[in-house]
């Protein structure tokens, strides 16, 4: 939410004549019929949440989907009174202003921030290859004692049912944007603020942390989801420089940053996979991206786009103008590989056709040019957007693909026997290994699950040694029929390809809304946890070597705050536990997709 609620709420109930609002329709009722009912009555894409589900949102976080999020296109017909009548009548619930930040101040100055510690987690994936990995050097956490982390303090998200913003710490230290906009640097041991700033909107991305030399100043940089990168002074919030990256107004900031040699690394996806469930949304403009930029001076040093600008190619069926190629959006993080000066990324699949052969792809960037050196695709000719029916009745949508996308980012490393390897996890619950020696020619091709739109591989991996752990959600889709599900996790030998174990995901679920048997989330390694988040709100841990499960946690509760804003905990998507010394801290809630809702933040700390 923006921190203009209260103004909007304000202004939608006084500022505006009695006539005009006389005039004007109020009755949420009505307006779902109108707006919403076609999609939400009964939902044809598990991605959708239905009329049930809708209900367990709050107020503030529906309107801000329909403000600036998903359903912005779809509610672009709306006045911002209607907006909160629909959202108030969807949830039964007030819209609320943001509260007064309640984080106490530090009395004490921020500790130095040095880079190299080994406890460090710095942006998405605490390194270049998105390892999400800690070692025995980096934490005391370990499988002997992990029983005995204790709750040391939870921050709520303020009028939010999503707990996406995956925090940075360095040197105890957390960085950490939030729904609101505002980031904050805080004591992880206190939960107090040493700073904290608001962008215009939601920060869903990691934070990387950054020294630059010339300026003698360590860096934050934040990736707003309009697409806008805040870099500011790491010490004190004080801003530095910012800038647009695509014009696209679709386009946001989803994936983090990734900084190396001085040059951030920005991937750039969009929310047209929304607008286009309008049967006369002119269906497609935005095409996926990848931009460099001066850690320094915010200075653009290249702006790749992944296919052609989209041209008009004919009308769909209500007679709307069809554009493309268009879509493969990227979601998440990329990857450095300093060996072959490339950065790689993973895209999803177009919005419209004729498809290009660039989505669900691994390409490698020139990391001085942007230039595309190689893209391996690993499925072709997928189309997809909000609103497709198997049946092909969508205007937009006439042939829809199976939605597979590479939404985890890919990991890079050299392997025991010497060989260079690329993997890539896709929706389609298949890994491929790839030799980035060879222009990504295939190595193996393992599949470990029946996959679909929000099943296989979703939002990360993690890998150690000659080794990757794969969470694989395999939720019901597009691609149900002829194969297995197998929601859990797997191990496999990034030399042959093999899967050395599969660990179901424990059930635990009885029937509640929302909760789901699955490993969506991204994992967490150490040298003998694999730490993974399930939807239905537990945190497990498993055995690296041989799968069986060590831990479990269930988030799903009610917590008292550090910061007076109520709390609780939810599915557990989107992002994995950060692990950082004696600490684990780890988000809780995501109500997309008709998860659990859920709106905490809980700091562990090891009790020895």
């Amino acid at each position: 939410m923006r921190k203009f609620t209260s103004m909007l709420i304000g202004l939608a109930v006084s500022g505006a004549s009695g006539l005009a609002l006389a005039a004007e329709n109020l009755d949420g009722a009505s307006l779902y019929d109108q707006y919403c009912a076609t999609c939400h009555a009964d939902p044809q894409d598990v991605r959708t949440p239905n009329r049930e589900a809708l209900a367990s949102y709050t107020a503030n976080s529906l309107y801000s989907a329909l403000t600036d999020g998903i359903m912005q296109a779809q509610a672009a017909a709306l006045t911002n009174a209607q907006k909160i009548a629909l959202s108030e009548h969807l949830t039964g619930s007030r819209m609320q202003a943001d509260s007064v930040a309640g984080l106490s101040r530090c009395e004490q100055p921020m500790p130095h921030l040095e880079l190299s510690l080994d406890s460090n987690w710095n942006g998405w994936g605490n390194g270049l290859s998105n390892e999400r990995y800690q070692s025995s050097q980096g934490t005391a956490i370990s499988a002997t004692n992990i029983d005995q982390l204790e709750l040391a303090w939870v921050m709520g998200l303020d009028n939010s049912t999503v707990a996406r913003a995956q925090p940075t710490v360095v040197n105890n230290t957390m960085f950490m944007g939030t729904p609101s906009g505002s980031v904050y640097a805080m004591d992880v041991a206190s939960g107090c603020a040493y700073w904290s700033i608001d962008v215009p909107g939601e920060v869903r991305a990691a934070i990387t942390v950054a020294f630059s030399q010339s300026l003698d100043r360590y860096l934050a940089v934040i990736a707003e989801n309009s697409n806008h990168i805040f870099v500011v002074d790491a010490n004190t919030g004080e801003s530095l420089w910012d800038t647009e990256v695509d014009d696209n107004p679709y386009a946001r900031s989803t994936g983090s940053p990734v900084v190396y040699d001085d040059r951030i690394f920005v991937p750039v996806s969009s929310i047209e996979v929304g607008a286009a469930g309008r049967p006369d949304h002119h269906c497609c403009t935005f095409r996926g991206n990848m931009a460099a930029y001066d850690l320094n001076s915010g200075a653009k040093l290249w702006h790749t786009y992944i296919m052609d600008e989209p041209e008009l190619v004919g009308q769909n069926s209500a007679g709307n103008p069809v554009y493309a190629p268009s879509g493969a959006p990227i979601w998440q993080a990329p990857s450095i590989d300093p060996t072959r000066n490339l950065v790689y990324a993973g895209s999803g699949q177009n919005y419209s056709r004729p498809a290009s052969d660039t989505s669900d792809s691994v390409i490698a960037f020139d990391m001085d040019t942007g230039e595309m050196k190689w893209v391996y695709q690993t499925t072709s000719e997928d189309q997809f957007v909000m609103g497709c029916r198997p049946d092909g009745a969508h205007p937009n949508c006439p042939d829809p693909g199976p939605d597979l996308d590479i939404g985890a980012p890919i990991v890079t490393t050299t392997l025991s026997n010497g060989q260079e390897i690329v993997v890539a996890g896709t929706k389609g619950a298949e890994i491929f290994g790839l030799d980035p020696t060879r222009d990504g020619e295939v190595l193996w091709r393992t599949r470990v699950g029946r996959g679909g739109a929000l099943g296989g591989v979703h939002w990360g991996m993690s890998f150690h040694g000659d080794v990757v752990y794969v969470p694989v959600s395999d939720r019901s889709g597009i691609t149900d029929e002829g194969e297995p599900r197998q929601p859990g996790l797997h191990a496999i030998d990034m030399k042959t390809g093999e899967v050395l174990w599969y660990a179901p995901v424990p059930e635990r679920c009885a029937g509640e809304r929302g909760c789901m048997d699955a490993y969506s989330a991204p994992i967490t390694l150490t040298d003998d946890l694999v730490l993974s988040g399930s939807l239905s709100g537990y945190l497990f841990a498993h055995d690296p070597e041989t799968g069986a499960l060590l831990w479990e946690y269930n988030t799903v509760r009610d917590y008292d705050t550090i910061n007076g804003v109520q709390a609780s905990g939810g599915s557990l998507d989107a992002t994995g536990p950060v692990i950082s010394g004696d600490y684990m801290i780890v988000n809780t809630g995501y109500a997309t997709f008709g998860q659990m809702p859920g709106n905490a933040v809980l700091v562990f700390k090891l009790n020895n």
